[in-house]
């Protein structure tokens, strides 16, 4: 323990991704901590925050996991770290995979391998709901490729990878021959190890997500969320979204995590059928989810969690303010390239919103602003 006055030092890992960043900005804005960041691409969002004391730029854990870890542990051991905060998929499944590593040199709050296999698994996830009883729209599985040709489905359906990849791998379909095509291209884009990409009937309704610390298998704090736009327009990350309270949402999320009994950080992700008012079970986010500064600004803080956790401090669940929140040069300005119309809506939210745009850290944000070309020239000529 160190003594008292002293700054406890943080490890956060995946410095490249906006929730890092937000990670990053909410605890070092308090003064109470030396963060240091670690990420395997060079130009990294979070290395240009004034929060963070050291970067550490080390192997990209898709190409090498063993010597990502490998290198992890090593920072560990030089570092006297009270905790380490993975935030993307490949390092939450890494760092539970490699635990006992990792808990030689500092604390450690994460699901267990088996846990996070149900999360990544989609096929996993869905037979789980339907143990226990949690809505998820219609879902069709094939065994080989050839079944796309006479499968039966709903259109418009959507194609999507049977486990978590770290990026959004979705199609849609609104007709056979579409279905037939694009599921055939998906297939041949990467190799999913066995398991094939699966069909699911769209939902048509807003997307909302349940957040929760848990402990032991037991729900400590917990936040929810609904979209209010998203980029990919058709279904992708919230560019703007609004903490609210929904029985549903509530109930199916604590029956899902507390039926794999889960341990440290996770979003369940549902959508709402606007023809059935039913909220339908998507997915398990075994991460921190992309939207995690809305509940930071409303006072759910699921990074202080896990350094209270570390602390051997207690974890109380408070009610929280409807707040809403904008990531602006993230998600809005693509969202409104493709929609427009909705420049009354981002500007009447901007008035009444907080956003990710921070004057006193604005280095990252002046990093997004120069991404923007970028972003497009990769999506039109790559």
């Amino acid at each position: 323990m160190k003594e008292s006055g002293a700054k406890h030092k943080i490890l956060v890992l995946d410095g490249d991704h906006k929730n890092a960043l937000a990670i990053v900005r909410h605890l070092g804005r308090t003064g109470r901590y030396i963060i240091d960041v670690v990420s395997c691409y060079k130009y990294s969002i979070s290395f240009l925050s004034k929060y963070i004391t050291h970067k550490f730029l080390i192997t990209n854990p898709d190409q090498n996991p063993e010597k990502y870890i490998d290198e992890i542990v090593s920072i560990l051991q030089k570092g006297n770290y009270l905790t380490i905060i993975p935030v993307s998929h490949i390092s939450f499944r890494l760092c539970s995979l490699y635990s006992s590593r990792i808990r030689n040199h500092t604390y450690l709050t994460i699901a267990s391998p088996e846990q996070i296999e149900v999360a990544t698994s989609k096929i996993k996830t869905y037979q789980l709901a339907e143990k226990i009883g949690v809505p998820y729209p219609e879902t069709k599985e094939l065994k080989n490729i050839d079944e796309i040709e006479k499968i039966e489905i709903e259109f418009p359906c959507v194609i999507k990878s049977p486990v978590e990849t770290g990026k959004t791998l979705v199609y849609y379909a609104n007709n056979r021959d579409e279905l037939v095509k694009k599921y055939r291209k998906m297939c041949a884009s990467r190799n999913f190890d066995g398991a094939l990409p699966f069909i699911q009937k769209y939902i048509e309704g807003e997307g909302a997500g349940f957040f929760a610390f848990y402990k032991k298998g037991r729900c400590l704090s917990w936040f929810m969320h609904r979209r209010i736009r998203e980029y990919p327009v058709k279904g992708g990350p919230s560019t703007a979204a609004e903490g609210f309270y929904n029985e549903q949402i509530l109930k199916h999320g604590r029956q899902i995590l507390d039926e794999l009994k889960w341990e440290g950080v996770a979003m369940v992700e549902f959508k709402k059928d606007n023809r059935t008012g039913i909220y339908n079970l998507m997915e398990i986010n075994a991460k921190f989810w992309g939207s995690l500064d809305l509940a930071l600004v409303s006072g759910v803080n699921f990074p202080q969690m896990l350094i209270d956790d570390a602390m051997g401090q207690s974890i109380l669940h408070e009610e929280y303010p409807v707040k809403r929140f904008q990531w602006i040069l993230n998600g809005e300005f693509f969202h409104l390239v493709e929609r427009p119309w909705h420049l009354g809506a981002f500007f009447y939210d901007l008035l009444r919103s907080k956003n990710d745009i921070w004057l006193r850290d604005i280095k990252p944000n002046l990093y997004q602003l120069v991404y923007i070309p970028v972003h497009y020239y990769k999506k039109c000529f790559l």
